[in-house]
């Protein structure tokens, strides 16, 4: 009886050769490396990861400063005022008038929100609170009243007070411009 050695390789192939229809170990080590580089660009970044703010369909985007905001193409934008039209179904006030706050027509409680730069290092709310996290802004939320929300947004240099119904909606628009 013969003996017959057979070699057998790191693949399993005998006698070294490689059965055909596999792939050599360049072609899976280069399929390997792609994957990977393609995870790694996926982990890193590759696609936006930042919050964006939800603009519901037909309102319109205003900036001050830094910061953008968004509200019903239907309300009435003024600046540098603190008196909302009464008349319209809502204001956003984008400044504060240059001499001081205005008198305004006494009325009953409108929709408006109005958003003015401040000084560096103004906080409103607690010295000791932490932000929150509005699409990707830090927001210190001031104490206000029961029908007024009050915001301030250091790294965009404004403060947001907002009343009525709609008020919530438009503050969670704020983002950076």
């Amino acid at each position: 009886m013969i003996m017959r050695r057979v070699m057998t390789t790191a693949c399993g192939c005998q006698d070294g050769r490689r059965p055909s229809g596999l792939p050599s170990a360049g072609v899976i080590g280069l399929l390997v490396g792609l994957a990977s580089l393609a995870l790694a660009i996926s982990a890193c970044g590759g696609g936006s990861t930042l919050p964006s703010a939800s603009v519901p369909q037909g309102w319109t985007t205003y900036t001050y400063g830094k910061a953008a905001i968004s509200v019903p193409s239907s309300w009435e934008v003024k600046h540098d005022t603190n008196c909302p039209n009464t008349n319209a179904p809502g204001s956003l006030l984008l400044g504060y008038p240059k001499g001081g706050p205005e008198h305004c027509p006494s009325y009953s409680v409108v929709n408006y929100v109005a958003v003015i730069g401040i000084t560096a290092g103004s906080v409103s709310g607690s010295a000791t609170q932490k932000p929150t996290m509005v699409n990707g802004v830090p927001v210190f939320v001031g104490f206000g009243s029961p029908s007024t929300i009050e915001w301030t947004a250091p790294s965009l240099g404004v403060e947001i007070i907002g009343t009525g119904s709609d008020a919530n909606r438009i503050l969670h628009t704020l983002r950076s411009k």
